[in-house]
């Protein structure tokens, strides 16, 4: 059973590890469509086209701007400051003051450092300071004009999109490998987990299904040794999930009826062996009977003598010996009766009359009849029937005899589908425990004058209608029979072949 737990474990872990490769795939795949060069390579040449485009606005606007302050320096007045709108026209001194004052350092000279650096190739006399442009022109000896001029409105804000985009993807392709990792590290982890909790679940799940068959091949084991009162079922705090659940049922169900063909075959050995000898004895014993008792009543009347104390001797001789001739004759047709049982033949007729007949036999003081009110029709042998039911209610005046109890018996009737129960019980003297299950063998009786058959007898009559009889009974308090009939026409096919074997 250990083998079978690992290889389901190995088959979950398989399963689970199933999906690895083609994920990977995926996610791998999805990771260069959104890194790879596919994409990074026209974003970033779509970026650098923005940003020359800004560019070049910017300088056409400081070209525009340089030659509009060159126009101005031209008889303007020295140190003069002007606020031209985007068409180039000159704007009021208090637009001019609002500008300004609204741009902190705009009006500040030059860095000599940025000028030094640009002196080479870009001799235009305009910066960018913001988001506006500052022009400056010499005007005479040391003196400049300031031109300032607005960019056109999102410039600056679009530009540095465009710059910090471009930092950002080129970051993005240098750190590509990182970035992969960063993506793959979690996903193995995730995944990893998943794979282990999908292992510890299938040996759960193995272990939970392989208990119960590991507990079903000990069990079988002990079957096999004899032990049919084994139930699975009983030992197990589970039955298993599903089909091993059903398996456990059915081995216990099996079982079960093993045990009880066991004991129909015993019993029916046991019976067959009684019948065997029943015959014998009543054939063995059956012929000497009659010649005995004529023998010895020969020898009584064959005496002529006067000796009074020899003939009552001889009296009480024949007298003992008809009596126990008589015993003997009584036991003869007993196991003569139980030899010759033969099968019931089933007729059609009223349970309730039977019952009413047994009423009038006994008498309303000794046998109470309940739920005789409307006929109960059925297939049954009338005379077997009675006879089974006649045995039962000797037996329980017998029982109320002996507890010194009022000799009074209940016969109980009630309507079971097509069928019908009927109680016979007593308060008699009971029956102990540990008798209980040997009470329908033929050998079996406590009674010192009892011969065993009786109850054997009505059993038989039972299973051939097809029937069912079990007693229930507590010593000092009583005994209760109760006899289950299909009331059909056919006997049951246990019935034909128990009573066949017999």
């Amino acid at each position: 059973m250990k083998r079978i737990s690992t290889r389901l474990a190995i088959s979950f872990l398989l399963v689970a590890l199933l999906p690895t490769l083609p994920l990977s795939l995926v996610v791998r795949d999805l990771l260069e469509r959104r890194f790879g060069p596919a994409i990074a390579g026209p974003l970033d040449a779509a970026l650098e086209a923005g940003l020359a485009e800004s560019r070049a606005r910017l300088q056409d606007s400081r070209l525009q701007l340089a030659a509009q302050a060159r126009a101005l320096a031209v008889g303007a007045a020295a140190g003069a400051t002007v606020l031209l709108d985007r068409a180039g026209e000159p704007q009021p001194a208090d637009a001019l003051a609002a500008f300004v004052a609204a741009r902190p350092g705009l009006l500040d000279p030059f860095d000599p450092v940025v000028e030094a650096a640009a002196a080479d190739g870009d001799t235009l006399p305009v910066r960018r300071q913001g988001d506006a442009l500052v022009a400056r022109v010499r005007v005479g000896d040391g003196d400049e004009l300031v031109a300032v001029q607005p960019l056109p409105a999102g410039m600056v804000e679009r530009a540095g999109v465009l710059t910090d985009g471009v930092t950002v993807l080129r970051a993005v392709r240098a750190e590509e490998g990182r970035v992969v990792l960063s993506f793959v590290g979690p996903f193995l982890l995730v995944y990893g987990a998943l794979v282990l909790v999908a292992l510890l679940a299938g040996l759960l799940w193995s272990r939970s299904m392989v208990r119960p068959l590991e507990s079903l091949v000990g069990a079988t084991r002990r079957v096999a040794a004899g032990d049919l009162e084994f139930r699975l079922e009983l030992r197990l705090s589970r039955r298993g999930p599903g089909e091993v659940g059903e398996l456990v049922a059915s081995f216990d169900e099996m079982v079960a009826r093993l045990a009880g063909q066991r004991r129909d075959l015993a019993r029916l050995e046991r019976v067959a062996a009684w019948r065997g000898m029943a015959r014998t004895l009543a054939h063995e014993v059956k012929n000497p009977l009659t010649p005995i008792l004529l023998a010895i009543t020969q020898v009584r009347d064959a005496y002529q003598g006067d000796d009074a104390a020899y003939r009552a001797l001889l009296d009480e001789a024949v007298d003992i010996t008809s009596e126990e001739v008589e015993h003997l004759r009584r036991l003869v047709r007993a196991f003569g009766d139980f030899a010759r049982l033969p099968k019931p033949e089933l007729r059609e007729g009223d349970l309730v009359a039977l019952l009413l007949d047994l009423g009038h036999l006994y008498g309303r003081e000794r046998l109470e009849l309940d739920g005789i009110g409307a006929p109960l029709v059925g297939w049954f042998d009338y005379d077997a029937l009675r006879r089974a039911l006649v045995n039962l209610v000797d037996n329980g005046l017998a029982a109320c005899r002996q507890q010194r109890e009022p000799e009074r018996v209940a016969i109980t009737l009630a309507r079971q589908g097509a069928g019908a129960r009927l109680v016979v019980s007593d308060r008699g003297a009971g029956i102990a425990a540990e008798n209980l299950p040997r009470i329908f063998e033929p050998d079996f009786t406590t009674k010192s004058d009892g011969m065993g058959l009786g109850l054997a007898i009505v059993e038989n009559i039972v299973i051939g209608h097809g029937g069912v009889i079990s007693v229930r009974s507590e010593p000092g308090r009583g005994t209760s029979f109760t006899i289950d009939l299909p009331l059909t026409a056919a006997v049951a096919a246990t019935s034909d072949s128990r009573d066949g074997a017999a």
